[in-house]
């Protein structure tokens, strides 16, 4: 059963619960179509849509940034860093899959004391604001949006293996 059904984190308010069973229904989606995938297949590139490598590293990259600007922080010199880096193959499916945990589990611990949902934050170098709510709300929706692009690349790969 999907999360959002399950009754999964349903002490929290509606909008940390989405992000909570957006994000652990990614971490399901992605277990499930890496797993009997390589490294070597992960950074294979399908026509131009890229990589699973990229997708896992882009989904990790991007929780990470967009949590530091829900806990009201702009972006470090390494997350600007990893942003532009996030195309390069090199890390391992474990390593990709660590970090993108590692983001998640971060964004869980925000999700459990997040309150104030009207609180403005600013995005960006421009800072252009938004409502924490709808900050959480698009974490959770990018997540799903890149988790459906990373699930299709993950059915070339294993089409290109017949």
């Amino acid at each position: 059963m999907e999360p959002w059904l399950s009754g999964a984190h349903a002490a929290l308010a509606p909008i940390p619960r989405l992000l909570r069973c957006s994000l652990d229904q990614s971490a399901a989606d992605i277990h499930h179509w890496t797993a009997s995938l390589t490294s070597e297949q992960i950074w294979q590139t399908q026509s131009t849509a890229g990589s699973i490598g990229f997708q896992l590293r882009h989904l990790a990259g991007s929780v990470d940034r967009l949590i530091n600007y829900a806990n009201g922080q702009p972006l470090t010199a390494e997350q600007l860093q990893f942003l532009k880096a996030e195309a390069t193959p090199g890390a391992t499916k474990d390593q990709l899959i660590d970090a993108l945990e590692a983001a998640y589990e971060t964004a869980h611990q925000f999700a459990q004391q997040a309150q104030d949902f009207e609180a403005p934050r600013y995005i960006g170098r421009q800072r252009l604001e938004t409502p924490l709510g709808v900050l959480l709300a698009h974490i959770a929706e990018h997540t799903q949006r890149h988790t459906g692009q990373l699930i299709v690349l993950c059915k070339f790969a294993y089409s290109s293996d017949r």
